[in-house]
């Protein structure tokens, strides 16, 4: 039995010298970004601070079972610990937009994510952690078989982490110091009905809508393009009913508005 472990032993330090050359070539790269690039690496922290707090949580979750981490396989279940980190800024940006008379995400002074962002990554934060957690605990027929959904799991991970990087949008400041938040072009469609008109064949025309198109509409969002178009419409003799009379507007359909970028 001795002699069967003094063979083993050689032969699984030779399996996970891999591993450990990898590890010891990313804590490397760490300290040389440090050493050389320090200034400008603190510079973006403190930019994207908000950006970065699944990172931060993610590595405290990764410290308290440092000991644990040895294999391949114990690296590709941090996708477990970046799907809690995501979920903390998810949490953090629904709070943030809410607290923002505009709804929208501020990352610092000058960048800002746009607020009707938070419930898509919300909602990919929570299918992450459940897809993540399942993964971690099936029972796979073979190690590689397990090896490669994981690597799977650790991609959409790290993926999920990237995408608020990817939508930042700047904010401008115009002379007198007031924040203007960047601008775009929509197509508003407003589904209403009108109740003459209804009155005039009940049986065929109770389920039918009319639709109002109010192009070139200027806003920060698709939610406040909608606001926009449905006021100027409300605004403008169209809206009237066929039989005028004071206060009479046609019914909206608003849970059918729909709003194009153009």
């Amino acid at each position: 039995m001795n002699d069967n472990s003094s063979v083993d032993a050689p032969d699984r330090r030779r399996s996970e010298w891999p591993f450990r050359f990898l590890v010891l070539l990313v804590a490397a790269g760490v300290l040389y970004v440090f050493l050389w690039h320090g200034l400008a690496v603190f510079g973006a922290i403190s930019e994207n601070l908000p950006l970065l707090l699944p990172l931060a949580v993610t590595v405290l979750s990764i410290f308290t079972r440092a000991t644990d981490v040895r294999t391949t396989e114990s690296v590709l279940k941090f996708s477990n610990d970046i799907a809690i980190g995501i979920i903390s800024f998810d949490i953090w940006a629904l709070s943030a937009s809410r607290s923002d008379p505009s709804g929208r995400i501020m990352v610092n002074k000058s960048t800002m994510i746009s607020g009707d962002l938070v419930l898509p990554f919300l909602l990919a934060g929570l299918l992450l952690a459940v897809g993540c957690v399942v993964l971690t605990n099936y029972s796979f027929k073979t190690p590689e078989a397990k090896l490669r959904w994981l690597l799977v799991g650790f991609v959409a991970a790290v993926v999920v982490y990237l995408a608020p990087f990817g939508v930042k949008r700047p904010v401008t400041t115009d002379s007198s110091g007031v924040t203007l938040l960047a601008v775009h072009r929509f197509a508003v469609v407003i589904p209403y009905q009108d109740p003459d008109i209804i009155s005039l064949a009940p049986t065929f025309l109770r389920n039918k809508k009319l639709m109002q198109l109010e192009d070139s509409v200027l806003a920060t969002s698709d939610s406040a393009a909608a606001s926009i178009g449905l006021q100027r419409f409300l605004t403008s003799p169209a809206s009237d009913r066929v039989r005028p009379k004071p206060g009479g507007k046609v019914e909206i359909k608003q849970a059918e508005i729909l709003v194009v970028p153009r």
